[in-house]
């Protein structure tokens, strides 16, 4: 009797506890009803659905972003929740926020692509699977449990699959089926090491202490398999080396508006899961500066020097998707609190540019109804605000002045060299010259398409739609923080200085 008396008071304590944690998860509940109500209202209403659709949805991302505001002011400190499922900072609310915007911009794009609108707001299957995405990423970057890592990777994959093949075209069915192969395979690997860490410490949680314990008497030579094979499932969401060969077919053949959030979403919110990961199984058994700078190392080389060679803008921009991910990672390789800065500023950065360089790319496809850099001779002359702003998006990229993306490489690698002069680990310095040298590299391919658009002539004549002013006034809105952060970076470094990387252990 008092046995039964003591669990039933456990489990209304459990109870209790949840309830109050709802608070802390309300930006995903409105998520959550934002997809139940696109999907009713797709069921009530048979004909003119568009308006309604795109009202509900950016309705629905307003108030989240609203409600993730709130809680940047209420939370300092990390909070677990969900007995240990979920851990709550401002380092996941500030990607959240991210997140959010990174979604309102792609569906602005989508209302911009002409003839794809009618695929986004004529059924409610794109909008679902996008905000699902949304969804997969926030717990993404709370995730502090195996179980809850896995399950949020796979709604973003899932969701991500179905995206890549929901449009029609031989292309698209064909990229889909590739990204759902290769994904299975690096989900079903990362859960066979899930469940060897599982194994051998008995808990799934992260920040458990029992975890950390028992990681530190596991042999290395298990321990190593295991996190590579766990390791090896993340690196697929971020699109790093040596799990990237989706990247290209999937970028070529999806809707643009669709790449945009691919390029982002998944990638930061992996970043988060790596960086908790390898900071919490702090074991000296595994050389956790070797692995990463390796991976690094490889994946701008092979991003950079694959991507010279492309003749489509979106591959093109696929394999420069796989060089900033080795760049993201040298964030989580200065192992340093001006490391873990620069990775934030970085990544925001990299959100700006990417959406603003898929949001132009799109307007130049409406305008000759494909992406090929062939198709682009001459059309800066006929477009020149377009043009400019394309510019100025290639300059951000490369990691030239005077925009954000020059501040962000600086940051990034003066925390690198700042790591190497402290530890005077070897691979860190290869990395600083090789990062180095593949800056210069992407200057190559990255000024190809400016240099298409002002200096050469094309010998088919193409129909423009006489909508510059409107695509340009609104490419301005995602180009402009690129210049303004560059000579205002003190304002966004104020901001990560307020957020504590340090992760929650009990």
């Amino acid at each position: 009797m008092l046995i039964g008396q003591l669990q039933h008071s456990g489990l209304e304590e459990k109870l209790a506890n949840t309830s109050q944690d709802l608070w802390a998860l309300l930006p995903e509940i409105v998520i959550v009803s934002t997809i139940v109500l696109l999907i009713v209202f797709d069921l009530i209403f048979k004909k003119n659905k568009s308006i309604g659709l795109a009202a509900i949805s950016f309705v629905g991302l307003a108030y989240c972003f609203v409600l993730t505001l709130q809680q940047w002011h209420a939370i300092e400190s990390s909070r677990s929740l969900m007995s240990g499922l979920l851990n709550l900072n401002r380092l996941s609310i500030f990607l959240k926020g991210g997140f959010i915007i990174g979604l309102a911009i792609a569906l602005i794009t989508a209302i911009r692509s002409g003839d794809v609108q009618k695929g986004f707001f004529k059924t409610s299957e794109i909008l679902v699977m996008l905000f699902g995405l949304l969804l997969g990423a926030s717990f993404m970057t709370m995730s502090s449990n195996l179980l809850m890592i896995y399950i949020s990777i796979e709604v973003v994959s899932i969701c991500s699959y179905v995206l890549t093949g929901l449009t029609k075209g031989r292309k698209k069915a064909e990229a889909g089926v590739k990204y759902l192969i290769y994904g299975a395979v690096a989900s079903s690997i990362m859960l066979y090491g899930m469940s060897w860490l599982y194994g051998f410490t008995g808990s799934l949680n992260l920040t458990d202490q029992s975890f950390i314990n028992s990681i530190a008497q596991i042999p290395a030579l298990p321990l190593t398999i295991a996190c590579i094979m766990v390791l090896g499932g993340f690196l697929f969401k971020l699109g790093a080396f040596p799990l990237h060969i989706w990247s290209p077919d999937v970028y070529e053949a999806t809707p643009t508006p669709i790449v945009a959030v691919f390029s982002v979403l998944p990638k930061l919110a992996a970043l988060t899961i790596i960086f908790k990961f390898v900071n919490l199984i702090n074991t000296p058994l595994i050389d956790w500066e070797l692995w990463i700078g390796i991976v690094a190392i490889a994946s701008m080389t092979v991003g950079n020097f694959s991507a010279l060679w492309q003749k489509d803008i979106k591959r093109m921009l696929a394999y420069s998707s796989i060089a900033h991910a080795g760049f993201l990672l040298v964030g989580i390789l200065a192992f340093s609190s001006s490391g873990n800065q620069a990775m934030l500023f970085y990544g925001s950065i990299y959100l700006i540019m990417n959406f603003g360089a898929f949001y132009l790319v799109q307007t130049l496809e409406r305008q000759t109804g494909n992406t090929s850099f062939e198709s682009m001779k001459g059309l800066g002359v006929k477009l020149p605000l377009i043009g400019s702003l394309i510019l100025i998006v290639m300059i951000a990229l490369t990691g030239l002045p005077p925009t954000a993306g020059f501040n962000a490489k600086l940051y990034i690698f003066s925390a690198l060299w700042e790591s190497y002069q402290a530890s005077g680990h070897e691979i860190l310095i290869w990395v600083f010259v090789i990062g180095l040298l593949n800056t210069v590299i992407a200057l190559l391919y990255y000024l190809k398409l400016p240099y298409l658009l002002f200096f050469k002539t094309s010998q088919a004549e193409t129909k423009l739609d006489n909508q510059e002013i409107k695509d340009a006034l609104v490419g301005t809105l995602f180009v402009l923080p690129l210049l303004l952060l560059f000579f205002r970076s003190d304002w966004f470094v104020g901001l990560m200085n307020s957020i504590n990387f340090e992760l929650w252990i009990p």
